[in-house]
């Protein structure tokens, strides 16, 4: 009589299959995304003003930190001046 310890009726070979089967679909997706559906996002008219936009404002969408950019020096040169002029503004009793 074979051991009967297997929780499931399929065997471990099927599981291994859909297994597969389930990686293989999930890649074929992002192949798909990055291929075809990022390309023809990246031409759409409003998304390409609102890149230029940020490239206006020296926000550089491709930087790895964007601590590393010039409007985030700005940003903090103001905070720092606004906690300057009230220590209290971001913090509460």
């Amino acid at each position: 009589m074979p051991p009967s310890n297997c929780s499931s009726n399929n065997p471990p070979q099927q599981k291994a299959n859909r297994g597969g089967f389930f990686l293989a679909a999930v890649f074929a997706l992002l192949t798909a995304i990055w291929l075809l559906w990022l390309p023809r996002l990246a031409k759409d008219p409003g998304l390409q003003t609102r890149m230029r936009q940020r490239e206006e404002q020296g926000i550089d969408a491709a930087a790895m930190f964007y601590s590393d950019l010039p409007a985030v020096d700005q940003a903090q040169d103001r905070l720092q001046k606004l906690e300057t002029e009230d220590p209290d503004l971001f913090w509460s009793p």
